[in-house]
């Protein structure tokens, strides 16, 4: 059961989420800082990419050995600075609303992938408790 890349694809998300959760609380304590740059976290395309077995490298013909294929336990969450936008003249470009809002749907997401690990655990111990009957 735990050889299932499911405990592994959960693992990975709620680190995600947890460095995303931390970023956008970064976000919004320096709102009116001037100057600041808003951050983003991503993770999930990386998650994708090495349930895919996907590498940077292109494989041309299905004989070609992929390279450099990402592993999931390589997977870590990657942190952008947004430089383009601005949304203040004080070149801040945090929006309180938008980073709000991200923080919400971030701690429902959150919850989720918490609920499905214990329902997971919950179903083990079940397997363990009653395997020997």
């Amino acid at each position: 059961m735990f050889n299932d890349k499911s405990f592994g694809v959960l693992e990975k998300s709620l680190d995600g989420l947890n460095k995303r959760h931390k970023i956008i609380s970064n976000n919004i304590a320096n709102v009116d800082t001037p100057g600041y740059k808003k951050q983003n976290v991503s993770f999930k395309e990386e998650i994708e990419k090495a349930l895919a077995g996907r590498s940077k490298l292109n494989v041309t013909n299905k004989r070609h050995i992929p390279l450099g294929s990402t592993d999931l336990n390589s997977v870590k969450p990657q942190i952008h600075t947004v430089e383009q936008t601005n949304v203040r003249n004080d070149n801040n470009n945090v929006n309180i609303d938008a980073e709000m809002s991200k923080l919400a749907q971030n701690t429902l997401e959150y919850q989720a992938v918490s609920q499905k690990i214990a329902s997971q655990f919950q179903r083990l111990d079940s397997v363990i408790q009653k395997g020997g009957r």
